[in-house]
């Protein structure tokens, strides 16, 4: 059986015919690319399902065609970006005001960090409500995703697709950061409870856009932590989660949501609302808990554990050596149950990419 229908299968609630590893190289690919050291063919689709397929894993991350909403401002807003060396100043002029946002490459990590985020006060706040109410999300990357489906097929994958960020996540990591955000949230919490209410009305065209299609799996992009996210879930994102899971699994739609930072407080809520897996659990050395706890924390038999193997393995001072321990040590503790094997959540730039061909090996070799 080929890794893809083994995957298959196991979001189908059987038990899977091999260990399913997959991971996400884009951030590695990303970093050569702008150090000059990245094989061209791997920015194209299919080179880059050509460069999986030779590392030996189930090609799933491609953000090139990820998000299926596409944001639309009513024409009064006037949306520009500046570039001016490695600073990025992106600006939103509404009739009521302007909110912009700033922020910086840096080539080190060959990564983007805000210096400032749009949204950081009540007047700020003011203009976003007025950006999101005249604001609509229009379907994107659906017509395609058929074509695009037969060739991930043809290289034994599967392309990753998302819906758009849950109103809480969305609102925290790309418009206010995380404490500006939980400062607004307890300053003026009706005011964002209806920016959120009118964000949850906009996702209706595209959850049923996506039941249309009935793609085997959606992802829920949040990028969620525990400690950022755990007191607020209960009541400004699980009602969210409860209501496009069920909309998507009555459409035959597996769902699974990326949780890439701290694991305890949030998995075994993920695994209670009914996703069908929580992708990206980085354990120890990277994260919160030892890999041998996290079934148990989740205290679900039948969610999918995703990841296990934390990106810092992947470059110094970690050595193959060190590699190889841990991903036996995963493949023990998580035998018997319902896991995929993944990078939790990417393969860094400074990595050794010759340790996923080793992983690929190490599996094929493998015996519970």
């Amino acid at each position: 059986m080929s890794k893809r229908d083994a995957f298959l299968q196991l979001l189908a609630g059987e038990p899977a015919s091999q260990v399913i590893w997959t991971a996400d190289i884009t951030y590695w690919i990303s970093g050569n690319q702008f150090r000059g050291k990245a094989d061209p063919a791997w920015g194209n689709e299919e080179g880059y399902l050509k460069f999986c397929q030779a590392l030996g894993f189930m090609p799933y991350y491609w953000y090139e065609q990820f998000w299926l909403a596409e944001p639309r401002y009513d024409q009064r807003i006037r949306i520009s970006t500046r570039t001016q060396g490695q600073l990025t100043q992106k600006v939103w002029q509404t009739p009521i005001g302007t909110i912009a946002e700033e922020t910086t490459f840096s080539p080190d990590s060959c990564s983007i960090a805000h210096n400032k985020y749009a949204v950081t006060n009540k007047a700020e706040l003011e203009v976003f409500r007025y950006l999101i109410e005249n604001r609509r999300l229009k379907p994107e990357c659906i017509e395609d995703y058929p074509k695009r489906l037969e060739l991930w097929q043809r290289y034994d994958g599967i392309p990753a697709i998302a819906i758009p960020r849950s109103p809480l996540s969305a609102f925290f990591y790309e418009w206010t950061g995380v404490i500006n955000g939980i400062y607004l949230l307890l300053d003026f919490p009706e005011l964002v409870r209806e920016i959120f209410q009118l964000m949850e009305k906009q996702e209706e065209p595209i959850l049923e856009a996506v039941c249309e299609l009935r793609p085997p799996l959606v992802h829920f992009a949040d990028n969620l932590s525990s400690d950022t996210i755990t007191s607020f879930y209960e009541e400004l994102m699980e009602p969210g989660h409860r209501h496009r899971i069920a909309r998507l699994h009555q459409a035959g739609i597996k769902c699974a949501v990326h949780l890439d930072g701290v694991v305890q407080g949030l998995l075994p809520k993920l695994a209670r609302v009914g996703f069908d897996a929580v992708e990206a659990l980085t354990p120890y050395p990277g994260g919160d808990l030892p890999i041998e706890r996290m079934r148990a924390v989740a205290n679900d038999d039948m969610v999918i554990l995703w990841g296990g193997v934390p990106g810092i393995l992947f470059a110094p001072p970690y050595s193959w050596e060190d590699m190889k321990r841990h991903v036996e040590h995963v493949l023990e503790c998580w035998a018997g149950t319902r896991f995929v094997l993944g990078v939790a959540d990417q393969v860094p730039p400074d990595g050794n990419i010759e340790f996923c061909r080793n992983i690929s090996k190490l599996i094929q070799a493998w015996k519970p």
